[in-house]
């Protein structure tokens, strides 16, 4: 139902009452003036009587009848301003240009105190720093279920496990060789890359022994597919080449990417993306069926050294040049920095169940940023030690 014919109603029903009331006061003996009617009543019985109920009543309609008269009244004049709004509008705008626009006053009572705004600030700080001492750390995963992040020191040619909630420490292998990039297979293994060694390496988490799956010439960016393949990038030929882990078999996917391509991440469609550390600053799409590839999008003046996706059409990426964290939308390329400060950054790690990401740098740092403070507008800004 519409407003107009709500107050068409209301206006009828009040009109009908007032009809009613009219009627009433019209034809009961004794209303309006003192009749003969109400003298011949009054004579026959207690004239005190008849006076309360009789003219008691005439004074009910009395109020009544005007009463009636003014909620039609007021219903005509709604249904008037629904069916030309205008005149309302330009009512208002005539108190206001007499009135001038309101006037807010904030008083200092008014203002939140400066130990109040710290204190909900630190409540809502979207990083934190877990710990350092990492050597030059490159390559970075998370295993959440163990509430552990292992990260790759390419300096010192060892792979630490980090207890995220402490920052307690400890090397989980050693003689590793020069490691570009780490990855975990959810089943006790790491698989890590030697680039200067040209291996893909498996590494027994409980044990800390480690072999080699297979040589790739410029080994460095790394992905897992979840079924028995690792698809590895390299750096000094612009290949992306798949490796099967159990038989070391390896099968080119994609040729001519550029020199300098250092990161890899699948999104478990048939599609992968490739970053590109070095000359550009690129990210790829590529086809895992044929190999085709087209350029997504490109970070002017940084690079893309690492790339992990959200799994809802959102990729993270690194630039280690500049120390920032992007976000980038998969499906325009459209890009954002979310985060700044984070020095010569070279390891990134999701964990998207529990809305955190993790950040490494060559300075030994481990980062823990919260994925909610990244999608604000702005992202978190700058962190800070």
């Amino acid at each position: 139902m519409s407003f107009e014919n709500i107050f068409d109603s209301s206006g009828s029903e009040a009109n009908s009452a007032k009809q009613s009331a009219e009627s009433l006061n019209k034809d009961t003996p004794g209303a309006g003036d003192v009749s003969d009617a109400v003298r011949k009543l009054e004579s026959q019985r207690d004239p005190w009587l008849v006076r309360q109920t009789a003219h008691g009543a005439f004074d009910v309609m009395g109020f009544i009848n005007p009463l009636f008269q003014k909620i039609n009244q007021a219903s005509a004049d709604q249904r008037q301003v629904v069916a030309n709004p205008a005149s309302t509008s330009s009512m208002a705008s005539s108190t206001l240009k007499a009135s001038g626009p309101p006037q807010p006053h904030i008083s200092d009572e008014d203002m939140p105190k400066a130990e109040d705004l710290s204190k909900l600030m630190g409540n809502r700080r979207g990083y934190a720093l877990i710990t350092t001492g990492l050597g030059t750390s490159e390559g970075l995963a998370v295993d959440p279920s163990q509430n552990t992040a292992y990260v790759a020191d390419r300096g010192g040619v060892k792979l630490s496990a980090v207890k995220i909630a402490t920052g307690a420490q400890r090397v989980a292998a050693n003689a590793l060789g020069d490691i570009g990039d780490v990855k975990l297979d959810g089943k006790g293994k790491a698989y890590s890359t030697d680039y200067a060694g040209g291996r893909l390496v498996a590494v027994d988490l409980s044990s800390g022994t480690s072999s080699v799956v297979a040589g790739v010439p410029g080994a460095y960016g790394l992905a897992l597919d979840g079924a028995g393949k690792a698809y590895v990038v390299s750096h000094s030929e612009g290949k992306l080449t798949a490796v099967d882990l159990q038989s070391g078999q390896k099968t080119t996917v994609a040729t001519g990417l550029p020199i300098g391509t250092s990161a890899v991440a699948l999104d478990g469609k048939g599609k992968a993306y490739v970053g590109q550390k070095d000359n550009g600053g690129n990210l790829y799409e590529v086809n895992l069926a044929d190999g085709a590839k087209r350029v997504l999008t490109n970070l002017p003046g940084a690079s893309t050294i690492r790339v992990e996706l959200t799994g809802d059409g959102r990729a993270y990426t690194l630039d280690h040049l500049n120390g920032r964290l992007y976000e980038i939308t998969l499906a325009d390329g459209a890009q954002r920095v979310v985060a700044s400060g984070l020095a010569t950054c070279e390891g990134l790690a999701l964990d998207t169940a529990n809305g955190q990401i993790y950040v490494s740098n060559v300075g030994g740092q481990l980062w823990q940023i919260s994925q909610r403070a990244t999608q604000a507008l702005g992202g978190i800004g700058k962190v800070m030690a």
